[in-house]
């Protein structure tokens, strides 16, 4: 009588198998992951420019009225500031360090470990009362900025498009 079982052959194809597609399996929810990572981080600096805008539409009532507020971007951080220049007209509407503005407390950020900016045309974003005029890299000449983030080994990445008249948008 003939024993019905699998071969040692027979086991180690499906063995193999199975291990192939685990890898295959690993490989895309890693790829996952980074383009989750790569959208949030996306989100929070969209988020972050929309709120400087915010604050400064917000900047009249205040009792201590800054001169506008911004988004700026200092190598792999990027934060809210106040600019609060003594002399507004004559403000050079660049973040330089805590003599030209204050930081928000709460909202400095860093780029995740696992990202990088791979352009960045800009290094500040400001939003001036009452309209607000918007001041790229501390002027109105240019007309848009891109600013393109990347996983560390460039598979995967996204822009952020912010034009001269404030509006956001992205690819």
């Amino acid at each position: 009588m003939g024993r019905k079982a699998f071969t040692l052959i027979e086991t180690l194809v499906i063995i193999s198998i199975l291990t192939l597609l685990t890898s295959f399996l690993i490989l895309y929810s890693r790829g996952g992951e980074r383009q989750i990572i790569l959208l949030r981080e996306k989100a929070k600096i969209i988020s972050m420019v929309l709120r400087a805008k915010s604050l400064s539409l917000n900047t009249l009532i205040e009792d201590e009225p800054g001169c506008g507020y911004g988004v700026g971007f200092e190598g792999t951080n990027y934060f809210i500031y106040k600019d609060s220049a003594s002399d507004c007209l004559n403000s050079d509407r660049l973040y330089s360090g805590p003599t030209s503005g204050e930081r928000l407390e709460n909202e400095v950020f860093n780029l995740d470990p696992a990202l990088q900016f791979l352009q960045r045309d800009i290094s500040d974003v400001l939003f001036v009362p009452p309209d607000p005029q918007v001041f790229l890299d501390g002027g109105q000449s240019i007309l848009e900025a891109v600013i393109t983030l990347a996983t560390l080994d460039e598979s995967s990445q996204t822009s952020i498009i912010i034009n001269n008249a404030g509006q956001i948008s992205s690819q």
